[in-house]
C-alpha cells in the first residue's frame, strides 16, 4: 500500500492528503455479509474512540481550557510551574511531547522532572485530577462547541447509534473532563462506556478497560465481542499500539499529531486521512475479517493476542475533501 506523507495544519486536518485508503465491495451473495443490515441481532460489535485529535480538533478551545486547567491545578497542589504549547497537531508540557499521553501520565511526567519523589505522586496526582476537572467543569458549563468536532464524527457516531452497535471511549483524559468535552460538544452520554486517564498511566491499560466495558456492555444484550468485534479509532500511534494489547483491531485517522504512514507502520488495520473518509462499511468489514476464527462472532473474552492485520486489497489514491481547513 503506497503512503503519502499528511503536512497538517495548526487545527489538525491534514492538508495536500494523498492517503489511499480500502474501499469494501458490495456484498454478491457469495458468502460476504450483508453490510446494509450491519451488525443483526446476532452479531455483536462495538467501536471506541479517542477524542482529542480524532473526535475533536487538536488546540482548540475545549484542549486548551483542559491543558490550561492542568496547569492552574498542577501550581496550585504542588507548586510547579507547567508550560503547554502547541505546534500543529502536536502537544508539548515543558519541552516534552504528549501525543498518546494520558492526563495521569502528563502530571506524573511533570511532577517526575521536577524532582518529585515517585512516593508522593501518586497522592499529588489525584488531588490535581480533581481540581482539574472543577475548573473544566465551570469553564464549559453551558458551552456550545460543537464546531469544535472534527468533520465527519457526529454522522458517524449516529450512524453507528442508529445501527445499534455500541459506542464508547478509550481516551487519555480523565472521565470528568472527557464529560464535560463530549457535552460541549453535543455528543452527551458518549462517556457513559470507556477508558479513561484519571490514574492510568499506560494507553493499553485504558484500551483494555474499554473493551471491557463494551463487552459488559454487549453482555447485557445477549451478544458477545470477540477480538475483531471491537475496533478502536485513535489518531496516534499510542492508539494503534493501544489498540493491538487489548486483542482489537484499530483504525488510524490522520487528523491529530501521527501522519498516514506513521499509523500504518504501527500497525493499524485501516489507516484514513479523516473521520469523513471513513464508512460504516469499512467498520463491518474489520469486524468480521476473521469470521473463520470467530464463526458465531464471538472469540475470546480475554486480553488474548491481537487478531491477524487485515490484508488490503490493492486502494486508488483519494484525494482529501477541500473544504476542511479550519
Amino acid at each position: 500500500m503506497n503512503n503519502a506523507i499528511h503536512q497538517h495544519s495548526g487545527n489538525g486536518v491534514p492538508e495536500n492528503s494523498g492517503t489511499v485508503m480500502r474501499r469494501i465491495k458490495s456484498v454478491d451473495g457469495r458468502g460476504g455479509m450483508d453490510h446494509a443490515t450491519w451488525p443483526g441481532s446476532d452479531r455483536g460489535a462495538a467501536v471506541i474512540f479517542d477524542i482529542d485529535g480524532t473526535l475533536l480538533r487538536p488546540g482548540t478551545y475545549l484542549q486548551r481550557v483542559h491543558m490550561g486547567s492542568m496547569a492552574i491545578a498542577i501550581e496550585q497542589i504542588s507548586g510547579i510551574r507547567a508550560e503547554f504549547r502547541y505546534d500543529g497537531g502536536g502537544l508539548f508540557v515543558n519541552g516534552n511531547n504528549l501525543a498518546g499521553c494520558t492526563d495521569a501520565g502528563t502530571i506524573d511526567l511533570v511532577l517526575h522532572t521536577a524532582g518529585v519523589p515517585a512516593s508522593e505522586s501518586p497522592g499529588l496526582r489525584a488531588a490535581v485530577v480533581e481540581n482539574m476537572c472543577d475548573l473544566v467543569a465551570a469553564a464549559t458549563e453551558g458551552l456550545d462547541s460543537g464546531h469544535e468536532l472534527l468533520p465527519g464524527t457526529a454522522e458517524l457516531l449516529t450512524e453507528l447509534r442508529r445501527r445499534g452497535v455500541i459506542v464508547g471511549l478509550s481516551t487519555g483524559n480523565a472521565r470528568a473532563v472527557a464529560s464535560c468535552k463530549m457535552r460541549a460538544a453535543g455528543l452527551p452520554g458518549l462517556e457513559a462506556l470507556g477508558g479513561f486517564g484519571d490514574s492510568h498511566g499506560a494507553r493499553s491499560d485504558i484500551a483494555r478497560d474499554a473493551v471491557a466495558a463494551v463487552r459488559a456492555a454487549a453482555g447485557t444484550r445477549g451478544q458477545v465481542l470477540g477480538g475483531t468485534g471491537v475496533v478502536l479509532i485513535g489518531d496516534t500511534t499510542s492508539d494503534v499500539g493501544a489498540a493491538r494489547a487489548a486483542g482489537v483491531r484499530c483504525v488510524g485517522v490522520a487528523t491529530g499529531a501521527a501522519r498516514a504512514h506513521e499509523l500504518e507502520r504501527a500497525g493499524a488495520d485501516l489507516v484514513v486521512p479523516t473521520m469523513e473518509e471513513l464508512r460504516v462499511r469499512d467498520l463491518a468489514e474489520l469486524v468480521h475479517a476473521d469470521e473463520g476464527a470467530y464463526p458465531d462472532g464471538a472469540g475470546d473474552p480475554g486480553n488474548g493476542p491481537a487478531p491477524a492485520p487485515y490484508v488490503r486489497p490493492p486502494a486508488r489514491p483519494r484525494a482529501a475533501p477541500s473544504n476542511l481547513r479550519g
